[in-house]
């Protein structure tokens, strides 16, 4: 089991997200919460977008992952839509690519918990450049 997270705040919403020996700051002048939600929903589905190659023997070098979403205007303002935009580098055909982010989409804990409430919209894109730092 991995380490328990902590929170720690001060002085109001500024504070710490420690985990496995990482800290992340938190605030209004720092991460907020829905970015963290962004970043643990493209986290996961591209951790099991990666599952998902290996097992079809799909060879990709790497993504960029752009997530952004959008709340009800009623309380409580929960999302209401997420939009992932994938791009893999990859020289397998874009066909085989979506077939692995569909799965990634169906399978991902993050992304499925969520579309419980949102309506979850994802693209992906093909590079065949190797991807840049």
């Amino acid at each position: 089991m991995r380490e328990m997270a902590e929170l720690k705040y001060r002085d109001g919403f500024h504070g710490t997200y420690e985990v496995g020996g990482q800290t992340l700051k938190i605030g209004m002048d720092a991460i907020r919460p829905y970015d963290m939600t962004y970043g643990a929903i493209a986290s996961c589905m591209w951790a099991t977008y990666l599952d998902v190659a290996k097992k079809k023997e799909v060879s990709v070098q790497g993504a960029d992952v752009s997530i952004s979403g959008f709340k009800r205007k009623a309380i409580p303002a929960t999302l209401e839509r997420v939009v992932i935009h994938v791009t893999v580098y990859s020289k397998e055909p874009l066909e085989k690519l979506q077939e692995c982010m569909d799965l990634a989409i169906k399978y991902c804990s993050m992304v499925q918990t969520v579309a419980k409430v949102a309506a979850i919209e994802y693209d992906i894109q093909k590079s065949e450049e190797e991807p840049h730092a």
